[in-house]
């Protein structure tokens, strides 16, 4: 899939729900893959809405991977949310449109 259909993709989300400004907000996620390997990491979400968000990242994570993400880890209630990938998308960039779903 290309940049031109991720765009297609993203209006089509953004008339299906409500979304709140989080561009560039930082965030932590952490996940086991496919080997039990776990990963801990703070990104940036470039969108997020009552169904899901979306985030750029270096590398792909697997389909259906359960990731837990925390927004403002450094506030005394801050939680883990799980949300899993329900899309992986490498840009012409080199980085990976992940899309995930909330648990």
């Amino acid at each position: 899939m290309n940049e031109t259909n991720l765009d297609e993709l993203d209006n089509i989300e953004r008339r299906q729900n409500f979304r709140i400004d989080m561009e560039r907000e930082l965030v932590d996620i952490s996940w086991h893959d496919s080997d039990g390997q776990a990963h801990k990491l703070q990104c940036s979400c470039e969108d997020f809405s009552k169904g899901g968000l979306r985030i750029e990242h270096d590398f792909a994570i697997a389909i259906d991977t359960v990731v837990e993400f925390k927004f403002q880890a450094d506030h005394p209630e801050s939680r883990f949310l799980p949300a899993k990938v329900v899309r992986c998308i490498e840009l012409q960039n080199g980085k990976f449109s992940l899309g995930f779903q909330m648990a």
